[in-house]
């Protein structure tokens, strides 16, 4: 059984071994910037967290436009709702473009009119656009599934909400039928 090499001081007196002994991988003398850049990382991380490590998930941060996401809602027959969706344009080269979709493909601008608005502000301040979409008078054909999508240039995001619609209720004591009886 071969002995094993003795740690020296000095690099120049460290035993050489045989040819079969060091791996290709390995040297004798350890590089004293290998060292140091390998203790040195691992320390900052250890020690502050905050400046050496990256958030956990950065992707959504990435391509998420939203910073306000319209949600789903209620609504009587005959009342309004209102759905906002709110984006930042501080990172964004140009103005963000909206659409308002219906179930999976019913694009909402050409629906404008009486029971549809579609409304868009942008406050200078802030650099922040509000897209607004108004549903005046609701019917009950008008509950189900939407989508509001965002894109500038090389970046989307799309939002699923939905939009329940319930029965007016008639007033108690009042039976509509009454007013058609035969007398």
């Amino acid at each position: 059984m071969p002995e094993p090499a003795k740690k020296t001081e000095d690099p120049a007196e460290a035993p050489v071994g045989e040819p079969g002994d060091v791996k290709p991988d390995q040297t004798s003398v350890p590089h004293p910037a290998a060292s140091t850049q390998g203790g040195t990382s691992a320390t900052t991380q250890d020690a502050n967290p905050a400046e050496g490590a990256h958030p956990p998930d950065t992707r959504q941060d990435l391509t998420g436009l939203f910073t306000e996401k319209p949600q789903s809602g209620e609504v009587t027959v005959g009342e309004n709702i209102t759905f906002v969706a709110r984006v930042n344009a501080e990172s964004l080269l140009k103005k963000p473009s909206v659409k308002w979709f219906k179930g999976k493909w019913m694009d909402l601008a050409s629906k404008c009119g009486k029971h549809l608005q579609l409304k868009e502000t942008y406050d200078r301040n802030t650099k922040v656009y509000t897209f607004e979409m108004y549903i005046i008078a609701a019917k009950a054909n008008f509950a189900g599934g939407y989508r509001c999508e965002v894109s500038s240039k090389d970046k989307f995001d799309s939002c699923n909400f939905d939009l329940t619609v319930h029965e007016a209720r008639a007033p108690e004591g009042l039976d509509i039928r009454a007013a058609f009886r035969r007398t």
